[in-house]
């Protein structure tokens, strides 16, 4: 593929796979708003990853994979003939590439392949905090998942074969009983297209939408965007503070005795209560605690650590000859002067050219070779970068 398709436009740069818009009139006009069809949005699009490739995905434990399985051509999707499998996957156990009927899903591809983790670059315009993973789907004839809703952004990309997309924006929300996949019981599709090789379909949520195979060796890209609920992230937040408080020992000189143990006394439950009180996190506190969960990496990411950990001086020449980049499942966040990786925030005091390296690396994801010669003199940014080297969070490039 092209290279010009993994660089991030800039906000009012017109580009292909918008169909001629800039990003800024994209969210403008269609994010979280309404669909969006490019056709050829991506030319001559070659997928950095073979079906063959995909599938081999589906035997290891790296990422994780499903089988669905549908209802015989002839039969009624309606009754409740789908079946739902994880992986791993023995080889055998996956169907052929010309049997009906079947898909598999593989998500967080991105953060294994250093390429289709490049490829998300063309849709860097969206903050990092938000964006998901690209899940890869694989296919035999009449193969897909149903008509169903999801609650996140998402664009698709056709990367082999044909699939036929039908969506509507007006549903009845009941869903098949008993059945290990969310399937709208009634879909009636609004609009309808095949899509080709390097075709393009953006979904806000709450948009129905059933996808089907046409043909064998069908190949599709999803690039998904997170979409935390209150609740969920209250609770990822709320952990994360917690981790960061240190216990206290409990004394209550003051207690007295009883004739009635089984009542809570007044005082204690003050006590306890004033206690349980000052752990709750004020508003900067709170902010750190939310940053560091937007930056934790997919549960299926795996950093691996070089042996043996580079030395300063190693680490340093190595990054002059050849930059660096942030590992393919590594998420660097930042707000203002304050920067999380992984779920960790980094507390060394940083200088103001350090500050905007790191700022340099986590929206671009890279810097080359040119640029950390300019930095790396920085004593508080060089060992910075030394301790995410050493974690294997990033690498050289």
């Amino acid at each position: 593929m092209p290279n010009r398709f993994y660089s991030r436009p800039k906000p009012t740069e017109a580009v292909p796979w918008l169909g001629g818009l800039s990003p800024k009139q994209f969210m403008a006009r269609y994010w979280q708003k309404k669909p969006l069809l490019v056709r050829n949005a991506f030319p001559d699009f070659e997928p950095a990853v073979s079906i063959d490739e995909v599938l081999a995905l589906c035997t290891q434990d790296t990422l994780q994979t499903r089988l669905i399985q549908s209802a015989p051509k002839g039969q009624s999707r309606h009754n409740g003939n789908w079946s739902l499998a994880h992986g791993p996957f023995r080889k055998r156990d996956l169907p052929k590439i010309s049997d009906p009927n079947w898909t598999v899903l593989v998500q967080q591809v991105n953060t294994l392949l250093p390429a289709a983790d490049q490829f998300l670059d063309a849709f860097r315009f969206i903050p990092e905090a938000r964006l998901d993973d690209l899940m890869i789907s694989v296919a035999g004839p009449g193969g897909g998942i149903g008509a169903h809703v999801d609650s996140y952004d998402v664009f698709l990309i056709q990367a082999q074969g044909q699939r036929r997309w039908e969506i509507a924006q007006r549903f009845a929300p009941a869903l098949i009983d008993d059945l290990p996949l969310k399937i709208l019981k009634s879909f009636r599709a609004e609009h309808e297209w095949v899509l080709n090789p390097g075709d393009l379909l953006y979904l806000p949520p709450q948009v129905a939408h059933r996808g089907t195979a046409v043909g064998a060796a069908c190949m599709t890209w999803s690039i998904g965007f997170r979409a935390p609920g209150r609740v969920a992230l209250a609770d990822q937040a709320w952990s994360q503070h917690l981790d960061q408080l240190q216990e206290s020992d409990w004394r209550d000189p003051w207690l007295k005795a009883s004739d009635r143990p089984g009542e809570i006394p007044e005082q204690l439950l003050a006590a306890l209560t004033r206690q349980v009180l000052q752990t709750f996190p004020n508003r900067k506190a709170l902010r750190s605690a939310i940053a560091r969960v937007l930056s934790e990496p997919a549960p299926s990411a795996v950093f691996e650590a070089p042996q043996p950990a580079p030395t300063l001086r190693g680490f340093v020449s190595a990054a002059k000859r050849h930059g660096i980049a942030l590992s393919p499942a590594s998420r660097l966040l930042y707000v203002e002067q304050a920067f999380y990786i992984n779920g960790e925030s980094v507390s060394k005091p940083l200088t103001m050219s350090a500050s905007a390296a790191l700022r340099d690396l986590a929206n671009h994801r890279r810097l080359s070779a040119a640029q950390v010669k300019r930095v790396i003199q920085d004593p508080s940014l060089a060992d910075c970068l030394l301790q995410m080297a050493r974690a294997g969070w990033i690498v050289y490039h």
